[in-house]
């Protein structure tokens, strides 16, 4: 799988597919070698992998699109294909007037075109396998491609009608948000006033949406993690909510991947048309229930995580309000003794045992249950993981 830093890279440079783009003299196309003009490339590197571009578009409205696949070992691998389409180009009358539309609520005129390409890529190409989908700020309607056509989908900045979606596309996405990210800053103006897809907005994103703290639409105000390549997002209170949505989708994308792959195993074995045996039956069988139970040890221990940190910040926050207290009781009394202001603090309630020790004492009695139960549930999964092996071993 392409990863998020490759795909904002293929982003950035899937505008080049414009031979009217102006920010930059090298064009992108899916012509042969031998064909290139001198500012022509077939190939393109994102991240640190190259990429054939295996087909582009040029269509009506301003879009631009392009399918690629990773070289590895000189050869494109068909089985790995991405397509992205590119945002707005202010200096292109036609985007700019479809991103107009994208306002509305039946969305950009551009996502006709974009699944009219992708369906012809899959029907003119069924030897190839178009993993992801990728869009940036109005072409984050890539995420109405991918749920019409079931294909997992990542954007950026992306703001999109959620209501322009048929009820198919909308059932699938609310089933499985896993396979669509949009990762949009919190104070992002752009996508705020574009779809009111907000904290305080209308349209409902179906658990898409991670939310990160910042107010840029830049493509490039994302950053990224060294060995991964995926999004990184910095530990912060505000950010907890968009970590732990990041991270329970990546388990489940990659829980999807392995069924996947289960189930092309069982296509192979059952090709003679013998059906399985009894012992591959018992394999495949154990080998998806490992995956679930891997699976859902991951989400346990994320949640877990996730709750630990909200109880620490908790602790630290009631600390602050404290330690806020007394300097504003100060501020205002100046005139008056600790003794007397802490006095006047009590007969309000306002107490230290009351406002931190009482409460710490709870939250971090909380945060040693997580931690136990945490422990538990990962020795109850080591348990079942080793009857599974135990099993397979027989068979």
């Amino acid at each position: 799988m392409v990863t998020e830093k490759e795909l904002k890279d293929l982003n950035k440079k899937v505008y080049q597919v414009d031979l009217g783009y102006k920010e930059s003299k090298i064009k992108y196309t899916n012509k042969p070698s031998g064909q290139l003009k001198n500012y022509e490339r077939n190939i393109i590197k994102a991240g640190n992998q190259n990429f054939k571009i295996l087909s582009v578009k040029n269509g009506a409205y301003g879009f631009q699109g392009m399918a690629v696949a990773p070289i590895i070992e000189g050869v494109p691998d068909v089985s790995q294909v991405t397509v992205v389409a590119a945002g707005t180009y202010p200096k292109d009358i036609a985007d700019v007037k479809a991103a107009a539309k994208g306002m509305s609520p039946n969305g950009s005129p551009q996502v006709d075109i974009a699944l009219t390409y992708v369906g012809q890529l899959i029907d003119d190409h069924p030897d190839w396998t178009i993993q992801q989908l990728s869009g940036y700020s109005q072409s984050a309607y890539m995420l109405k491609v991918g749920a019409h056509y079931q294909i997992p989908t990542t954007v950026f900045s992306g703001w999109f009608q959620y209501r322009s979606l048929t009820k198919a596309e909308a059932a699938f996405m609310k089933e499985n948000p896993h396979l669509f990210l949009n990762y949009r800053q919190s104070n992002d103006d752009v996508t705020k006033w574009n779809d009111f897809n907000s904290t305080w907005g209308n349209s409902n994103d179906f658990g898409t949406t991670i939310w990160v703290a910042g107010s840029s639409h830049q493509l490039d105000s994302w950053s990224f993690d060294v060995q991964t390549g995926q999004v990184k997002i910095s530990n912060s209170p505000e950010n907890a909510e968009g970590i732990m949505v990041q991270t329970s989708h990546y388990i489940m994308r990659e829980y999807t991947k392995q069924l996947s792959t289960l189930a092309q195993l069982k296509t192979k074995l059952t090709a003679s048309g013998g059906g399985l045996s009894k012992n591959e039956r018992i394999y495949l069988e154990d080998q998806q229930a490992l995956l679930s139970v891997e699976a859902g040890r991951c989400a346990y221990q994320n949640a877990m995580s996730n709750a630990i940190k909200v109880y620490q910040n908790i602790v630290s926050t009631i600390e602050e309000l404290w330690q806020e207290t007394l300097r504003e009781a100060y501020d205002q009394t100046a005139e008056l003794s600790d003794y007397e202001i802490n006095d006047s603090l009590r007969a309000i309630g306002a107490t230290e045992q009351q406002m931190v020790t009482e409460p710490t004492a709870l939250f971090q009695q909380k945060i040693i249950q997580a931690k136990g139960m945490d422990k538990a549930f990962a020795t109850l999964s080591n348990e079942i993981k080793g009857k599974i092996t135990e099993l397979l071993q027989k068979d």
